[in-house]
């Protein structure tokens, strides 16, 4: 059996951890807690969905843990970077339900592959068998 990759989904964004973030004098950093702490695949697909995207204002976003800590200034429009997270989540949902089908797939090809190998085998055998008899 194929070990797939989970998705994850945002279940709340945490209102009450705002912390002072080292890359700007005016930068604080947020959380948006996850279903789970994400698999190594998971966080590669999304942060390449990250530096692939072309949204206008992106500020650094990494997983920690169970959640996302989002890098925001005071004058930033938040609630659009909580959008554009949420639609990165939902992009890599889409990419790591990809990658299982592809991996699915490979999976049952190879199966079906030795299966047939078996069978021809088994073919093999029973001719062997028919000619030690005479």
């Amino acid at each position: 059996m194929v070990k797939k990759v989970a998705s994850i989904n945002i279940v709340e964004i945490d209102t009450e951890t705002v912390e002072k973030h080292y890359s700007l004098p005016e930068a604080y950093a947020f959380y948006i807690k996850l279903s789970g702490k994400p698999e190594r695949h998971w966080i590669n697909i999304f942060n390449f969905e990250w530096r692939s995207s072309r949204h206008i204002t992106k500020r650094e976003i990494s997983v920690v843990g169970n959640r996302l800590r989002l890098i925001s200034r005071v004058d930033d429009n938040i609630q659009n970077h909580v959008a554009f997270v949420k639609d990165l989540v939902k992009k890599t949902n889409k990419r790591v339900e990809e990658d299982n089908q592809r991996v699915e797939l490979m999976y049952r090809r190879r199966r079906g592959a030795r299966e047939e190998v078996e069978k021809e085998k088994e073919e093999i055998r029973k001719k062997l068998k028919e000619i030690s008899r005479r």
